[in-house]
């Protein structure tokens, strides 16, 4: 079998099992009522927002990269009313991801190992609590970081010390730069990764490839940056867009660590901690298969160089650290170091070599049980399933949504407290600008979130605790609600504008 064909049917089988596994983890995935995660859902709506001509930062605020909403545009094109489009994308990304992870290890001589294994690395990583609902900016620039992991490592091994190819390089500056406009403190695996490259040319000086690398990979990084100067340059929102993803980011996102700089590194390093604790049916082995890989001695076969040895520890360092500096953490966000778990598997690879690969039934029964294994696992391990099949009509949205849909074309204000899945529960993009609220200081989104209800903007508002009084004239209480147990608020309760018309 050719390397091409190969290298197709294991496609194939990484993307069947990021399937059946994101099917059981993912909250995105047709088997649950709705994705009832905030920060999903908040993409979403953004999505829908830009499909019916809104532009971001400008007309919606969000302060994710726009790169990530784009995506949610082509999500709500294949599905405007539900997660499958997105849950497609999961597919996609994830499938992606555990592709270059086997072409990972198959630089080590593990490509049976991984063939094995990587339906456990799939679950493991899936049904974690890191993965929280599915659908976060991390997941989806998973196989982008380990897709750069790759072709770092294979041309540490097949090429050094002569440099990169410019079309390599380009793609990777590329990819660097799609990451920036998603979720640009995950920049810290591009780092390393591009200081290492030019460190290692001037090591065996050749300064003047150095240079060259530097320069085809922010080309690469242009390309991935020029569609969006385009696209708020002809929408006059090049401002809204720099200040709220750059700057309010920055300085006004939200922060409670104190004691300075000893406090924060303090602050990160617990959070370090807590994600790896709680999170350690892929963290330990992660880690484990990171020493075998340091350990290996240089002089067996398929052991990797120093060079890939210290870039292993230098890109997953550096990653770790532009995650985890700002001294706080949400569940989510040590997830994109799963680029890395691929790496578990390297251990297994005298184990599998001494397997009857020969044989095709073997193969193909092998493979059927690893995937069945990994749907198990994924059934037992995720923290997600008690919502698995859960009929629509049972969610807080989808009983919101039956009053709401009474409206024709309804409008809906998400007041106080972040977008929980009612714009997508009702079929409704946001018309107002701040249409959530986030975790952002900003006071002028709570002004006008008070002046939407004092004015009456929208037909409809959903908030977590009642309205006050002295802003709710225009509204009268329809209904009330009872979140899921365990959900982070308990009650929700919907206000219908005075005499909107009602079908």
């Amino acid at each position: 079998m050719t390397q091409k064909k190969r290298d197709g049917w294991v496609l194939l089988y990484c993307l069947i099992t990021a399937a059946i596994c994101l099917a059981i983890c993912s909250k995105s995935s047709f088997l649950y009522p709705i994705n009832d995660w905030t920060d999903a859902n908040a993409y979403f709506s953004c999505g829908k927002g830009m499909l019916n001509g809104r532009v971001m930062y400008r007309d919606l605020y969000e302060h994710k990269g726009p790169l990530l909403y784009a995506l949610h545009l082509l999500c709500c094109m294949l599905d405007y009313h539900s997660f499958f489009g997105v849950f497609l994308l999961e597919i996609l990304s994830v499938g992606l991801f555990l592709f270059a992870g086997y072409r990972t290890l198959e630089l080590y001589g593990a490509r049976r190992a991984a063939l094995l294994g990587l339906p456990l690395v799939a679950a493991l990583v899936l049904s974690s609590v890191s993965f929280q609902q599915g659908d976060s900016a991390e997941e989806l620039c998973l196989p982008l970081l380990s897709g750069s992991l790759f072709f770092l490592l294979r041309w540490l091994r097949n090429t050094a010390p002569d440099r990169m190819s410019a079309k390599l390089l380009i793609l990777n500056g590329f990819m660097g730069g799609c990451v920036l406009w998603v979720k640009f403190t995950l920049l810290g695996f591009y780092a390393p990764w591009l200081l290492g490259l030019m460190i290692y040319h001037f090591i065996h000086k050749k300064p003047k490839a150095a240079w060259t690398v530097l320069g085809w990979f922010v080309a690469g990084a242009a390309l991935a940056t020029v569609p969006w100067l385009l696209y708020f340059g002809i929408n006059g929102a090049i401002g809204p867009w720099l200040k709220t993803y750059l700057y309010d980011n920055l300085f006004l996102y939200q922060d409670t660590v104190t004691g300075g700089l000893i406090g924060r590194m303090k602050a990160a390093l617990h959070s370090v901690w807590d994600w790896a604790t709680m999170n350690w049916a892929y963290t330990v082995p992660t880690l484990l298969g990171s020493i075998w890989f340091t350990l290996r001695r240089a002089d067996k076969q398929s052991a990797p160089s120093a060079a890939e040895k210290w870039m292993i520890w230098f890109m997953g360092a550096f990653l770790t650290l532009s995650v985890f500096i700002g001294g706080k953490s949400y569940l989510y966000y040590g997830l994109i170091l799963a680029a890395f778990a691929p790496l578990m598997l390297l251990p297994l690879r005298g184990l599998a070599e001494r397997l009857p690969w020969g044989r095709k039934a073997f193969v193909a029964i092998t493979a059927a049980i690893m995937l069945t294994g990994s749907l198990g696992l994924c059934l037992a391990a995720s923290p997600n399933t008690p919502e698995l099949l859960k009929p629509r009509e049972d969610t807080m949205q989808y009983r919101f949504a039956a009053i709401v849909n009474q409206t024709p074309n309804a409008t809906l204000l998400n007041y106080g407290f972040m977008d929980a899945g009612f714009y997508t529960a009702c079929g409704i993009a946001p018309t107002v600008k701040y249409f959530h609220r986030t975790n952002v200081h900003l006071p002028e989104m709570l002004e006008e979130q008070d002046r939407y209800v004092v004015e009456g903007v929208t037909d409809y508002v959903v908030t977590r605790s009642p309205l006050s009084p002295a802003i709710a004239s225009r509204y009268v209480l329809v209904s009330t609600e009872k979140s899921t147990a365990g959900f982070w608020y308990d009650t929700v309760y919907l206000y219908r504008r005075n005499n909107p018309a009602v079908s």
